[in-house]
């Protein structure tokens, strides 16, 4: 598992309160909710010893991923229920992965599944269970991904034009219209179709260089790039 390169506790500019005074203001990134309640020389209860651990983990994952403080604060609101519901009985930083993907997924954020397990350093079969067990347990609902978002993103990240950014989306539009490319990965689809838009407009990206981009393996986005070329009916 990968060394941290950032702290495990929520930085002072995150937890002053909004009149920049010297006290945390409340947040549920803190086991306490930052309202100072536990006293000093009191002993915390193992549920708070976790949830302590595992908010610390939902911090770091989402500093590393840039995630706005709403989006941040919800995932601390799904780990109290998590524990609560007995879905997490150690800290584990799978677990923390999924809190924070179903916040940001929640929140209407474009955060894909492989972007936060590479970010969290975590297998993303290991996540996708964590997140089941969580969507069940806590009778979550995921919102529809916004592959439209997913292109735009992969094409600024690529420094691509926004004629790039169109063609790939109207690629992405004529296979989801067949109906062939239903549930298949966000990352993986949008990143196939930004790479035929490319191969479209005479624009040289190395397939290394986009699936490095989109967080997946050359291999997934050739299956990916074949998968929506048959779907949108063009070789």
């Amino acid at each position: 598992m990968a060394e941290r390169t950032a702290s495990t506790t929520p930085t002072k500019k995150m937890l002053l309160d909004s009149r920049g005074g010297v006290g945390p203001r409340v947040t549920s990134l803190l086991h306490d909710g930052g309202i100072g309640t536990i006293s000093k020389g009191r002993l915390l209860s193992s549920e708070e010893r976790l949830l302590s651990r595992l908010l610390s983990e939902v911090f770091w994952i989402a500093d590393k991923i840039g995630l706005p403080r709403q989006a941040a604060e919800g995932a601390g609101e799904l780990a109290r229920k998590a524990v609560s519901s007995k879905l997490v009985k150690r800290s584990r930083r799978p677990a923390a992965a999924a809190l924070v993907y179903l916040s940001a997924n929640n929140n209407g954020l474009c955060k894909s599944i492989e972007e936060i397990a590479s970010a969290a350093d975590v297998p993303l079969n290991q996540l996708n269970r964590e997140i089941s067990k969580l969507v069940f347990g806590l009778n979550l609902r995921l919102k529809p991904f916004n592959v439209a978002a997913l292109i735009d993103k992969l094409t600024r990240t690529l420094e691509l034009p926004p004629t790039t950014a169109n063609t790939a989306c109207r690629i992405y539009q004529s296979a989801a219209s067949s109906g062939k490319i239903s549930g298949r990965k966000p990352a993986a689809i949008s990143a196939a179709a930004v790479y035929l838009a490319c191969r479209r407009e005479g624009v040289k990206k190395p397939l290394s260089t986009v699936s490095e981009a989109a967080g997946i393996s050359v291999l997934t986005l050739r299956k990916a790039i074949a998968l929506l070329e048959s779907a949108a009916g063009f070789k």
